[in-house]
């Protein structure tokens, strides 16, 4: 039996990236004892693999005394594939939409991809939409839909906006 490795996708400020790696791992590391702090191919992309809900993990690095200026982004990934197509990405969102939200805000960050993050965020607003949910780009809501991408790996976090920052 496998055990399911949970991941937090992190962002960091350019050239943070390794000091503020051990950091994260060290606060961590006194809620999850294997957790591991990755570095990415892309620049103050950081991969956090834990043994615990990845939105746990999320809400305590929320709450982490790490400066919003270093540590810029959060989002807990409660899914991972890989996709060549924006129908890819989509088919994947639409299992995690639910009616416990009221607005989504929308974000795609795809890096390495050949799909710009704007098609992708307009393919995940037409999608929510035609379920009858409210979407937008920015602003004020309650839940989030957030694709994270790799070159052809994704994270989707699709849920309350607690658990993220962006």
């Amino acid at each position: 039996m496998s055990i399911m490795v949970n991941k937090v996708l992190i962002t960091v400020k350019s050239s943070f990236e390794y000091g503020i790696r051990q950091d994260i791992r060290d606060y961590l590391f006194f809620f999850d004892k294997d957790v591991n702090v990755k570095a990415t191919e892309f620049r103050g992309v950081l991969i956090v693999e834990t043994g615990k809900d990845p939105k746990y993990v999320a809400s305590l690095l929320v709450n982490a005394p790490i400066p919003e200026s270093v540590l810029t982004s959060i989002v807990p990934i409660i899914y991972e594939g890989s996709y060549s197509t924006v129908n890819d990405l989509i088919s994947a969102v639409r299992k995690y939409v639910s009616g416990d939200c009221r607005v989504y805000v929308v974000r795609c960050r795809l890096r390495g991809s050949l799909i710009s993050n704007s098609d992708c965020e307009n393919a995940l607003i037409n999608l929510l939409r035609s379920l009858g949910f409210h979407a937008i780009y920015r602003g004020d809501s309650d839940c989030v839909v957030i694709i994270e991408g790799l070159v052809n790996w994704f994270g989707i976090y699709v849920g309350p906006r607690s658990f993220v920052r962006v």
